[in-house]
């Protein structure tokens, strides 16, 4: 009796097309993939595969996040920056435990900390991190004559609107720092390729203004920062380099204010109130003008099947256009994915500190993989 003909193989082409469509939020699918044959790992480990699968998906997903904690340690030390992975595969665990560091931002694939203590070098600054990596890069220390005690900052790639922000995470990068004194709002730029503060801008009509530590957000190629408690957002042209302010939603009570990138890319407004999220988008007129509409309308009650008390209204947090939102709860914190309706715990306890969500394109290093095939 003839032997059996061997299976017909996929052509190369239409494999790649059918790896392309992984979920980029499931690292270890691409794993499972590497470690199926040789061929298949070698074209995942690819740079024309690589760059491939980000333009495919083209919005980074969410790796996970920084949860900044107070550090009850012996040598207390402020704050501790701890990197909470939200997928089944995540990066390597950092070296550093993060203490004396608090996550002041994060945006195309960097995270801003900030030192919290002087216990341990470096002392207070800031740093930007690759948490993927681990890599630490070093700023020169902050304004002399910050307002320590009224600031906000927002890290992003240097090229800006010139860039997909794909796959930037280790090039030039700015920080976009803004403080308040008595007589004026200062916005100074720090830029990675010069070293140095610069394009120092004075905002005289905003004297004594309080400015929200709350995440700042990109939209229109603007960078926006909720200030006055959420009445007044602030709105920094990446390409102008002006300043302008922007009026909030029609909403009479303005405490737990947020902004956020949709999306689309539209700048987006959440207020929380008890246990509601308002969520408003930003809308443009045909004469030019801009005007805020309702998009939804959330209530945190029935999605999480708790009482309002035990929601902490102050800790929420929003990962910029994938649609998700984190609340913080007595018991833990939960992710919600506006998309889908999907809700999730993704840390025990009460989370009642701050969280800064990471987003990146993660394609697991496959080296060891290929060294196991090739000995087959």
């Amino acid at each position: 009796m003839a032997a059996a003909a061997p299976a017909p193989t996929l052509m190369d082409e239409l494999v790649e097309e059918i790896l392309l469509r992984l979920p980029p939020s499931e690292p270890e699918s691409l794993v499972r993939a590497a470690l199926a044959c040789k061929p298949w790992c070698r074209l995942i480990s690819g740079a024309r595969f690589r760059r491939r699968f980000r333009e495919f998906h083209c919005t980074p997903p969410m790796l996970g996040f920084i949860w900044d904690r107070i550090d009850d340690g012996d040598d207390y030390c402020g704050f501790v920056a701890h990197f909470v992975p939200t997928c089944s595969f995540p990066p390597p665990r950092p070296q550093s435990d993060g203490r004396g560091w608090r996550a002041v931002d994060a945006r195309h694939g960097r995270v801003l900390l900030h030192g919290t203590s002087a216990l341990e070098p470096p002392a207070p600054g800031l740093v930007v991190w690759n948490p993927v990596t681990d890599e630490r890069r070093q700023l020169l220390s902050m304004p002399r004559d910050l307002n320590e005690w009224n600031w906000n900052a927002a890290v992003l790639c240097a090229a800006s609107d010139a860039c997909d922000h794909l796959d930037c995470q280790d090039g030039p990068f700015l920080i976009v720092l803004l403080d308040s004194g008595p007589d004026h709002i200062t916005l100074r730029v720090y830029s990675s390729e010069v070293g140095i503060w610069n394009e120092m801008t004075h905002v005289t009509q905003l004297s004594k203004c309080y400015i929200n530590k709350v995440s700042s957000a990109i939209a229109g190629n603007a960078l926006h920062f909720v200030i006055e408690h959420g009445k007044r957002i602030l709105r920094y042209s990446l390409a102008t380099r002006e300043i302008s302010v922007i009026l909030h939603p029609p909403v009479s009570y303005l405490c737990n204010t947020r902004v956020m990138t949709m999306e689309d890319g539209r700048l987006g407004f959440v207020r929380m109130e008890g246990r509601r999220f308002s969520l408003w988008s930003m809308e443009e007129s045909p004469d030019g003008g801009t005007g805020w509409s309702q998009v939804r309308v959330i209530d945190l009650e029935k999605l999480l099947s708790v009482d309002a008390q035990s929601i902490f209204s102050g800790y929420v947090a929003f990962a910029h256009g994938v649609g998700v939102i984190f609340v913080g709860k007595c018991d833990g914190l939960f992710c919600y994915d506006l998309k889908s309706g999907r809700v999730r715990k993704v840390c025990e306890g009460a989370c009642n500190y701050d969280i800064v969500p990471y987003m990146r394109f993660y394609t697991p290093a496959f080296g060891a993989a290929l060294q196991v095939n090739d000995q087959e």
